[in-house]
C-alpha cells in the first residue's frame, strides 16, 4: 500500500473511529477556526486578497483559509508541525454549504481532513522540515482539504486516494524568511483551495500517481516517509487550541514570562530549539504585523502587558521603547524535546539579579489543553460577542440537518471591510 493509499484509508477510518467526545471536539474546532476567520477579516493585511479574489467556491475557500491563519491563532498539531484548522475547516464548511450537506457530514469531513494532513506531516518529520525551508502546512495542506472534500462529495476510499494523489501532484510551499507579507498567508489558502479542487476533479474522473509521496516527495524532501503512526483515537484529539495570537514557538516564551517576575526587567533572553528558529525574529521594528506575530520582542511585550491574548499587540510594526531588550538564542538541549514539545527557556535580568524559567509544554498543548470554556471565551472575544447564537448552533453541528444557514449567517462577519 502506498503512503497516499494509507492516508486515504486513515481519513476514511477517522469518522468511524471518533468517539462522541471527539465529534464534539471537532465542532469546537470549527467554532474556534471561524472565530479566527472573523478576526482575520479585520487584520491589516486581509485587504489585498479580499479585493482580488471573488466569490467562487475556490476563492471563498482560499480567502477564509488565509484569514484563519492571519493572526496565528488557529489550532496546531505540534508533532506534525501543521495547522490543520486553517486548511480543513473553511473547506469543509464551504463545500458542505455548496453541496447542501448536513452538519454531521461536516464533522466527518473535519475528522478526515485533520487525520490526513496531520499523518502526512508526521510521516515526513514535522518541524524537521523547517531546516530545509519547507512549511509543512503548505506542503500537506492540500491533502487535508482533499480528504475533507472527498467525504462531502461521498467519494469511496479508492477515489479518495485518487483525490489525494491529484492534490499531492502540486505539493510545495516554502517557509517564508525575512519579510512574510501577504504571500506567506496565501499559502494555506491556496493549499486548501487546491485540495478542494482536487476532490472535485476526481469526481469528474481525474486520477494521479499513488506513488507521489513514496518517491518524488521523498526525493524532494530528502527523507523517506516514516512508518504509520499509531491509530489509537484520531489525530484531531491531539491538536491544540492556541491561547495566544502568535507563532507557536513563542507560546512557551509567554508562559515562562508570566511565571517570572519581569516587571523591572532590563533584558530578556529567549532560548528556543534551533529547529524552530528559522522563522522567528527578535526585532523591535518589523515590516508589518506578519513579522510581528513571529517576533520574540512582541511576545515579550504581550506577556508584560498582562493580556497576551490581545491580537492588537501583534498587529503593529514596532514595540514601545520601555520594553526591555530581547535577545534570541538557540538551545540545542531543547531540540531533544522535539517534535512533540515546543519548549522555551527564558532568562530575565532585573536590577536585583537574574531568574530563569523553562516551559516544556505551553498552554494549549495536549499536555495543558485549553478548557472548553476558554475556547468559547476566545471565540466571543474574537467576534466581539456578536455571534453568541451562531456559537450555540455551531456547537450543535452534529445535529444540524443543513449548514447553509449556519454558513450564510457568518459570511458577513467574515468579510473584510471595503470588499
Amino acid at each position: 500500500m502506498s503512503t497516499l493509499d494509507d492516508l486515504a484509508a486513515r481519513a476514511a477510518r477517522a469518522p468511524r473511529a471518533a468517539t462522541p467526545g471527539a465529534r464534539g471536539l471537532a465542532a469546537l474546532h470549527v467554532l474556534d477556526t471561524l472565530g479566527c476567520v472573523v478576526s482575520g477579516a479585520t487584520h491589516p493585511i486581509a485587504g489585498p486578497p479580499a479585493r482580488y479574489f471573488g466569490d467562487s467556491l475556490r476563492d471563498r475557500v482560499l480567502r477564509w483559509s488565509a484569514q484563519a491563519h492571519l493572526d496565528e491563532f488557529d489550532a496546531l498539531h505540534a508533532g506534525a508541525a501543521v495547522v490543520p484548522a486553517a486548511v480543513v475547516v473553511p473547506a469543509a464548511l464551504l463545500v458542505a454549504q455548496h453541496e447542501g450537506r448536513p452538519g454531521a457530514a461536516v464533522v466527518d469531513a473535519v475528522l478526515a481532513g485533520y487525520e490526513a494532513v496531520v499523518e502526512a506531516g508526521l510521516r515526513f518529520g514535522g518541524a524537521a522540515l523547517y531546516a530545509s525551508g519547507w512549511w509543512p502546512t503548505a506542503l500537506f495542506g492540500p491533502i487535508g482539504a482533499a480528504a475533507a472534500t472527498a467525504v462531502l462529495l461521498e467519494l469511496d476510499e479508492e477515489r479518495t486516494a485518487s483525490a489525494l494523489a491529484v492534490a499531492a501532484a502540486g505539493l510545495g510551499g516554502l517557509l517564508s524568511s525575512g519579510r512574510f507579507g501577504e504571500a506567506h498567508y496565501l499559502l494555506p489558502g491556496r493549499a486548501s483551495a487546491d485540495g478542494v479542487e482536487a476532490a472535485y476533479l476526481t469526481r469528474a474522473g481525474a486520477t494521479g500517481s499513488a506513488a507521489l509521496l513514496d518517491r518524488p516527495a521523498a526525493l524532494a524532501l530528502a527523507r523517506p516517509p516514516a512508518p504509520a503512526s499509531p491509530t489509537a483515537g484520531v489525530h484531531l484529539e491531539r491538536c491544540g487550541f492556541k491561547p495566544y495570537p502568535c507563532a507557536r514557538p513563542l507560546h512557551a516564551v509567554i508562559d515562562a514570562l508570566r511565571a517570572l517576575d519581569a516587571r523591572n526587567a532590563t533584558h530578556v533572553e529567549v532560548a528556543l530549539p534551533s529547529g524552530l528558529m528559522s522563522f522567528v525574529n527578535a526585532d523591535r521594528k518589523v515590516p508589518g504585523p506578519a513579522e510581528a506575530s513571529a517576533g520574540a520582542a512582541f511576545a515579550v511585550t504581550a506577556a508584560l502587558s498582562g493580556t497576551p491574548e490581545d491580537v492588537s499587540t501583534f498587529r503593529r510594526a514596532r514595540i514601545a521603547d520601555d520594553v526591555p531588550a530581547v535577545t534570541l538564542v538557540p538551545d540545542p538541549a531543547l531540540d531533544a524535546l522535539l517534535p512533540d514539545h515546543w519548549a522555551a527557556r527564558v532568562t530575565v535580568e532585573t536590577p536585583s539579579g537574574r531568574a530563569s524559567r523553562r516551559v516544556v509544554d505551553a498552554l494549549g498543548s495536549p499536555a495543558r489543553p485549553l478548557s472548553r470554556e476558554a475556547v468559547l471565551s476566545k471565540f466571543d472575544t474574537l467576534t466581539a460577542c456578536a455571534l453568541t447564537d451562531w456559537r450555540d448552533r455551531c456547537l450543535a453541528l452534529d445535529d444540524l440537518a443543513d449548514v447553509t444557514a449556519l454558513t450564510q449567517d457568518i459570511t458577513q462577519a467574515a468579510e473584510p471591510q471595503g470588499r
